[in-house]
């Protein structure tokens, strides 16, 4: 049986982005229409579990997307500059609880870059905070932590790569997206997801603003509970493997109102004649509750940094297709906003 390969590179490279999008946001679709109980105050709910804490030290990077198209698992060819993306954790204080409270606020912002992928536009932000509470107990004194995330993602509705090719041919006005929140539970982690659309003008470089202005709505689907045992998420298990000292480093997440496992193997350091040039790798892989492999990637660290920021990020979201995220210069890329809560806000 005869196969005609009628793509060239090019639209080879836009179809696989198309059908990684596609992948990202399965399994996202929102649920029927309810009143979610939901505060309004808490509809940004990072925002809301920092309130009251003031920054203390503050980390950020930012990276430049190549985006390579593998066969057999050998590169085919590869698209620098595709995209880019930014990270940043941010540490605090409770300025009333003192050295009783503290939190850790994570995050992570990537896309394409429309005239590097020839139009192509897709996005996703992720937030996170994590406070830890010193409390009084019967058997003395232990620690309460509270999480709460926030996200915003465009959405493609394509399951094959047909249907990622025949997608290029549109170019919708504005884009698709969803929008998921979250936070802890007397019984785990709640998680609301609804769609939400955004503007033509709408790409990585300007996600905060459209995050903010998604989370001004209230929730309309019922949360979907996550039990206690994915008591951390996403960014924050990273960051703790990252800081991790340990060859192996395990621990359930919850991401999208589902549980996974991450996995991460610490390699050892690479010799340099400079100290300042020793990195750490983590060689990571992600999988479901059942033992399937939902993804594979690789971070890099320069020793002795203590932001848990990679300086290069390896991720094969799919055989075919590998994206590498390289540190950046500053002045190339977008400002990074802060996630916590102005003073007012905080009042």
């Amino acid at each position: 049986m005869g196969f005609a390969w009628t793509l060239s590179r090019r639209a080879l490279l836009r179809s696989c982005l198309v059908s990684l999008a596609a992948k990202t946001s399965a399994g996202s679709a929102p649920g029927s229409p309810l009143k979610a109980g939901f505060e309004a105050a808490e509809s940004d709910p990072v925002r809301f579990t920092l309130r009251g804490f003031i920054p203390a030290a503050r980390f950020e990077r930012r990276y430049r997307m190549d985006a390579t198209i593998l066969l057999l698992g050998a590169p085919l060819f590869t698209r620098t500059s595709a995209g880019g993306a930014y990270a940043s954790v941010e540490k605090s204080r409770d300025i009333s609880s003192g050295p009783d409270a503290s939190a850790v606020a994570l995050q992570f912002a990537a896309g394409s870059s429309p005239a590097r992928a020839h139009g192509l536009n897709r996005f996703g932000i992720l937030r996170e905070a994590v406070v830890t509470r010193a409390v009084q107990r019967q058997a003395g004194r232990a620690d309460a932590t509270e999480i709460s995330f926030a996200g915003l993602m465009t959405r493609a509705r394509e399951e094959n790569f047909d249907q990622a090719r025949k997608a290029l041919a549109s170019s919708p006005d504005g884009a698709e997206c969803i929008v998921a929140r979250g936070k802890t539970s007397a019984s785990g982690i709640q998680t609301w997801i609804d769609p939400t659309e955004v503007g033509a003008d709408r790409n990585w470089t300007n996600l905060g603003e459209t995050l903010t202005a998604a989370l001004r709505r209230e929730p309309a689907t019922p949360p979907r509970e996550t039990a206690a045992g994915s008591g951390t998420t996403f960014l924050h298990a990273m960051h703790s493997a990252a800081l991790c000292q340990e060859p192996v480093f395990q621990r359930q997440f919850t991401h999208a109102g589902k549980s996974y496992w991450l996995e991460t193997r610490r390699h050892p350091q690479r010799p340099s004649q400079r100290p300042s040039d020793l990195t750490v790798e983590l060689a990571g892989a992600i999988h479901d509750l059942n033992g399937a492999r939902r993804a594979e990637f690789r971070t890099t660290y320069q020793v002795g940094d203590e932001s848990g920021i990679p300086i290069r990020i390896e991720y094969r979201p799919r055989s075919f297709l590998r994206l590498t995220f390289e540190a950046e210069l500053e002045a190339t890329q977008p400002v990074i906003p802060t996630m916590f809560p102005s003073p007012e806000e905080s009042a």
